[in-house]
């Protein structure tokens, strides 16, 4: 849930940078005009925002009392969701990916890396890394 919560710390481009999401506010552009940042920190919203709804899953889950055989692909699911954000990262850093554009799918510019956007990623790899090693005790 930390990913999500730190995430609110770059909406207003602080000396961290703005995370993964910085350019998804703030934005008077159309819509249909906007470039591959602002589809990309959408895409990260939505992530950072399941992967908030699957830390308070976790979190009700012992309440819940969650049958020991839904343990296992509960956590496999965590470890997928912070696997993909970190791919997801790596590529929109590196490469750039297909956002849409008036023209149709275009090839995205890359993002720059910020300190902020650093901490949200290594935060959900630490969870995965957690997931795991409850993954094996599971």
């Amino acid at each position: 849930m930390a990913p999500f919560f730190l995430q609110l710390l770059g909406f207003g481009n602080t000396f961290l940078g703005g995370g993964l999401c910085g350019e998804l506010f703030g934005n008077e552009t159309p819509l249909g005009l906007q470039g591959a940042g602002f589809w990309y920190a959408l895409l990260f919203m939505m992530l950072l925002g399941l992967q908030l709804m699957y830390g308070g899953f976790l979190l009700l889950a012992r309440l819940l009392e969650m049958p020991a055989g839904m343990e296992r692909g509960a956590y496999q699911g965590g470890i997928w969701l912070a696997g993909l954000i970190i791919l997801l990262f790596i590529l929109t850093r590196s490469t750039g990916l297909p956002y849409p554009s008036p023209q149709g799918l275009a090839l995205g510019d890359t993002a720059p890396v910020d300190l902020l956007s650093l901490l949200l990623v290594g935060c959900s790899g630490v969870g995965g890394l957690l997931l795991w090693r409850l993954l094996k005790k599971a």
